[in-house]
């Protein structure tokens, strides 16, 4: 099944149909990318997903092609040619073989996934995966990994994966950011250890505005327990509670997630 998702896509400066996608074009050599929420027909956090980008691509000593300005037109471009004001668009800069420092610019909707109101509201379901992505603060596609991680979500029904480090703490989820609360705290992995989130990044803010400490601590997989509440963040869940890990239960309605969920909401305007 294609990737790309709605009618058209853009690869370099043609516009094809979404039935002439070819993924080799991403899945092969390395890519950087970033997926981005549009809502009311607005690319939401715009600024700081071309800040990640720009970052990952000097982390993967890369160089982009085109200048922030030029990447913004391609988003609006494919926004348009689809006439869709809702989704989310996945931009990609594709070097197809070491060295090389020019490849393939692509920007396309993907199928989202948003959570639904009863998932918002009682919670998901999580499961520990011993995994750790190779460059934790630069988006790599990372095929391989997530083609074992979606089995074994599809096998589980869980929601997400939860990866742990080979010292067994939980580090960050395999397309979220996971935080854990206790006492009005939250417990989360520092920045150099897990992709810095663009939702992260204004939860934190946010816990700063309403008095939540952040405790940048990671969390052990065999200490879970210690903990009332659990949460994700990332582009389509938002601040998502998470009702279990495995089978460790947690609680959905948990007062400091609320405040957090409720201020982000604010902050993004969903």
């Amino acid at each position: 099944m294609s990737e790309c998702f709605r009618k058209v896509f853009i690869l370099n400066n043609e516009v094809l149909n979404c039935v002439e996608f070819n993924s080799g074009l991403i899945y092969f050599g390395e890519s950087i990318y970033e997926v981005i929420r549009i809502t009311g027909g607005i690319p939401i956090f715009i600024d700081d997903h071309l800040d990640r980008i720009f970052q990952t691509a000097d982390l993967r000593n890369r160089k982009l092609w085109l200048n922030r300005k030029e990447i913004e037109s391609k988003i609006n471009q494919v926004i348009e040619l689809n006439n869709e004001a809702q989704g989310n668009i996945k931009l990609v800069f594709n070097y197809p073989a070491p060295g090389l420092n020019t490849g393939n610019f692509l920007i396309y909707f993907i199928e989202h996934h948003y959570p639904t109101i009863e998932q918002e509201d009682t919670g998901v379901s999580t499961i520990l995966y011993f995994a750790e992505r190779e460059f934790p603060a630069a988006k790599i596609i990372n095929q391989a990994l997530r083609s074992v991680i979606f089995k074994k979500l599809i096998d589980t029904h869980a929601y997400e994966a939860l990866l742990v480090n080979d010292e067994g703490y939980i580090t960050e989820g395999s397309r979220s950011n996971v935080f854990f609360t206790k006492n009005n705290m939250i417990y989360t992995a520092s920045n150099g250890e897990v992709l810095p989130g663009i939702a992260r990044k204004y939860i934190l803010m946010v816990c700063e505005n309403i008095g939540v400490k952040v405790n940048f601590e990671k969390v052990h997989s065999e200490r879970i327990f210690d903990y009332n509440g659990v949460f994700l963040s990332g582009t389509s869940p938002g601040v998502l509670p998470v009702s279990c890990i495995n089978d460790v239960k947690f609680d959905p309605y948990c007062n400091t997630i609320l405040k957090i969920r409720d201020s982000y909401r604010k902050v993004s305007g969903r």
